[in-house]
């Protein structure tokens, strides 16, 4: 499908409240794209695997009319203050202009592929947990660059990334990991 398609997907799919936040988005369509074996130019950035393809059509959608954007702004003592210490966060919801293209999407050959891969991953209990999800698709980018890997080496190609990312923050995603068949363990 179309990264336009995929967008409208991911983002129709969180309901009337719409998707909350630019990280959560990303990370959600890296593992759609993982699952379903498409090249959405993922890289190493800040937060994790991070496409800057996705972010000019997000970017297109909004200046277009077809996507809502609301950005909420956190205070410097807010509690919201994400993990990543970021200052503001941007949702997304479907505009009424949307609804014809929206509806197109649906039409679409693969479109019940990515809508059943979409629903299995946001059935995942951390699927809408930001944090979390940028944890498990770091942990995920990097043995799939490294192949098997310990827990030590993840943690130390992370830090050469400049992510911090705990022993126990991989042990938070790997059961994810491994209900989505991203990684196995040598476990018996």
């Amino acid at each position: 499908m179309h990264i336009v398609d995929v967008l409208l997907l991911v983002i129709a799919r969180e309901g009337e409240t719409g998707l909350q936040g630019r990280t959560l988005l990303q990370k959600k369509i890296y593992f759609l794209s993982v699952l379903l074996k498409e090249n959405f130019g993922f890289s190493a950035h800040y937060y994790g695997p991070y496409s800057s393809f996705i972010a000019e059509h997000l970017d297109g959608l909004v200046n277009y009319g077809v996507l809502n954007e609301v950005t909420e702004s956190f205070t410097s003592t807010s509690i919201e203050r994400n993990a990543f210490g970021e200052i503001r966060r941007h949702a997304y919801s479907l505009t009424p202009d949307a609804k014809n293209i929206w509806e197109a999407t649906q039409q679409k050959p693969d479109f019940r592929k990515w809508d059943k891969t979409l629903q299995n991953l946001n059935a995942q209990e951390i699927s809408n947990d930001f944090n979390k999800l940028s944890i498990a698709a770091k942990v995920h980018y990097i043995v799939n660059w490294r192949g098997k890997s310990t827990i030590g080496e993840v943690r130390q190609v992370a830090g050469e990334y400049g992510w911090d990312v705990s022993p126990e923050d991989i042990e938070s995603v790997l059961s994810f990991l491994i209900k989505l068949a991203l990684v196995t363990t040598d476990e018996s």
